[in-house]
């Protein structure tokens, strides 16, 4: 789910495999408005850490300029391009 506030959205990664979430990020991230200057991901970390891992340390997109740990470990903020 992807929801958009401003030239903010935030996408919900819960309940997905690291393959979902690929797929997913990859089309939510490449369907952008240009409007759209940050990106909050919600990939949660009390049942495991692997979509944290994921977001934070393996994936990659060309609109992705930088990546932010939030204050919150559920969280990972991306700067878009």
């Amino acid at each position: 789910m992807i929801e958009y506030r401003g030239p903010y959205a935030k996408i919900d990664l819960h309940g997905m495999t690291e393959s979902e979430a690929r797929v997913y990020l990859d089309q939510m991230l490449t369907s952008l408005p240009k409007s759209i200057v940050e990106v909050t991901i919600s990939h949660g970390y009390r049942l495991g850490a692997v979509l944290q891992n994921f977001v934070r340390k393996k994936y990659q997109h060309k609109k992705i300029s930088k990546k932010m740990i939030s204050t919150n470990p559920g969280e990972t903020i991306l700067q878009i391009k």
